[in-house]
């Protein structure tokens, strides 16, 4: 291409295209394996969830549907990445916010866990984890959306662009902030029962197996925030940073981490006797020796 004196070359529909939202060749095979993979998986949660009435699990459900639909898009976007903005927009969008629904599980899930052991056990009361935790999220999904919001209607504006891409980053930022406390309350909950003799009445072996229980949520939890932790570098980085212009990254620290803490609760599905069927029920005796 020519501009006056100076020539300005590309190759078309390449990753030096200025139409490549991308900024490099997006895999379609990688695009079209996990999609597989996250429509498997929500379709196994889903019959989970009805078989076992276990309606809490929609939050998970939700955000494994968000994954579902930002592959969907990226499929079309990997054999064209120089086509519709409107999907760039919707894959950003659904891939960048679902995670949110994946903490927000963890956040109910820690909640009945607690309560079913003791509630003494906890900083926080069980019934308010939940609450406290995902106020946090609504309020980062809020400021995400807003930010992509701008970015999708900055057009050829940078400044408004680069306005869009702070707000994002504030918003991956205030959910990272308050998954790493939450992080802590399960490390203090672990420490504080460890420290006392639990007695359980006779019932179900998985009953007996909370613990591990304990620690499928802290694996979901760690992948996460490791997700959380590359998506804030990532866009402090800017849109044509190391990670953003890498592919290998995303799937290594975004696509892959989530698939994984959602197949952690498909194998070890909580309805399936991890924790009481109601949400008030507990199957713990505490005999406490270090209050």
């Amino acid at each position: 291409m020519s501009n006056g004196n100076a020539t300005i070359s590309y190759t078309p529909g390449g990753s030096d295209d200025p139409r490549n939202l991308f900024h490099y060749m997006p895999s379609l095979p990688a695009a079209i394996v996990a999609l597989v993979l996250y429509t498997l998986s929500f379709i196994a949660l889903v019959i989970w969830t009805i078989w076992k009435r276990s309606w809490y699990m929609i939050t998970l459900l939700v955000g494994c549907l968000m994954e579902v639909i930002g592959y969907a898009t990226r499929i079309p976007l990997a054999i064209d990445p120089t086509g519709s903005r409107n999907l760039y927009i919707c894959m950003s969008t659904c891939l960048i916010i679902a995670p949110v629904f994946y903490a927000a599980i963890a956040y109910v899930l820690y909640g009945r866990l607690v309560h079913a052991v003791g509630d003494h056990y906890s900083l926080i009361k069980p019934k308010l984890v939940a609450w406290i935790f995902i106020v946090s999220d609504i309020l980062s999904f809020l400021i995400q959306v807003s930010g992509a919001g701008l970015l999708s209607s900055s057009g050829t504006d940078i400044n408004r662009a680069k306005l869009g891409e702070n707000i994002l980053l504030g918003g991956l930022a205030v959910n990272l902030v308050s998954f790493a406390i939450f992080c802590l309350q399960i490390f203090y909950f672990d420490y504080r029962t460890r420290k006392s003799t639990l007695d359980f009445p006779s019932g179900g072996l998985r009953q007996k197996g909370w613990r591990q229980f304990l620690y499928f949520i802290y694996f979901s939890t760690c992948l996460v925030l490791i997700r959380q932790i590359y998506r804030v570098i990532e866009f402090a980085q800017g849109f044509t940073g190391y990670l953003a212009v890498h592919e290998i990254y995303f799937y290594i620290f975004d696509s892959i981490p989530i698939i994984i803490a959602a197949s952690i609760f498909i194998i070890y599905f909580p309805g399936n006797g991890y924790l009481p069927r109601n949400r008030n029920d507990t199957f713990a005796n505490t005999t406490n020796n270090n209050q």
